[in-house]
């Protein structure tokens, strides 16, 4: 006779969470699955966002991908009848009602609206550096239109980074989050004093001087901080693995 699954309970799925040692366990749809042996669940975390040990069955229906990824993890056993009530997460019960309603608005806004500001810096920074080697007026407006734009986005970004945080990673100070928490108000006092500089002194660039150098120090340190802003960003969704 076929061996019955065994039956987990809230406190012994939470046991096996893939650390020190520990089998990393997941349960969806009342079903319990290991997947310690994917390189994606290192250390019983998933893309830097979800724990083993837990049930995720409504973090895998906001997931990019099907659930067929988990016909891959062999089933160790059931979840519990109180464990399956509790579906969904504690944590998730926790969110504000739009947010449980609207599983897009609490994962989507940060990652499209930090694109806005990560471009416009990007983009300041090649538009002056054409003015700088070639002139014309369509360049030195286009740094400036650059520089407005991304101060206008770039707190909206930080808004929903931190909504992002508290929502979906609990507030965790996790690396990426730091770095990010760290260097996001750079990134706007860049924009901020670049802007105001060039609406006080909109001849700056033409005048030369060591103004124009200043000036566009201050644009061009918007690449490396942009650069590094946006790579800790991509390794909570495209976290690098052995």
């Amino acid at each position: 006779m076929p061996q019955e699954p065994r039956t987990f309970t809230l406190d012994e799925l939470a046991g096996c969470d893939g650390k020190d040692g520990r089998p990393a366990y997941v349960a969806h749809k009342g079903r319990v699955l290991d997947v310690s042996a994917s390189k994606l669940w290192k250390s019983g975390r998933h893309m830097n966002r979800h724990d083993a040990g837990l049930d995720l069955t409504a973090d895998l229906a906001q997931a990019p991908h099907q659930e067929d990824v988990l016909a891959r993890c062999p089933q160790v056993g059931v979840v519990a009848g109180a464990c399956a009530a509790a579906r969904g997460g504690v944590r998730d019960q926790e969110l504000p009602w739009l947010l449980r309603k609207s599983p897009f608005l609490r994962r989507h806004p940060h990652p499209m609206t930090v694109h806005f500001p990560l471009a416009f810096g990007l983009g300041a920074a090649a538009f002056l550096g054409l003015f700088l080697v070639f002139g014309g007026a369509l360049c030195e407006h286009g740094a400036l239109a650059m520089l407005l734009a991304g101060a206008v986005t770039t707190p909206l970004a930080i808004l929903t980074g931190l909504a992002t945080w508290k929502y979906n990673y609990g507030a965790s100070l996790i690396l990426p989050v730091l770095v990010k928490l760290c260097l996001s108000p750079v990134v706007m006092a860049q924009f901020l004093v670049a802007s105001a500089w060039w609406l006080m002194d909109p001849a700056v660039l033409t005048a030369g001087g060591p103004s124009r150098e200043i000036f566009s120090w201050v644009v061009f340190s918007l690449v490396p901080t942009i650069g590094v802003v946006g790579w800790f960003g991509a390794t909570l969704t495209f976290p690098a693995h052995d």
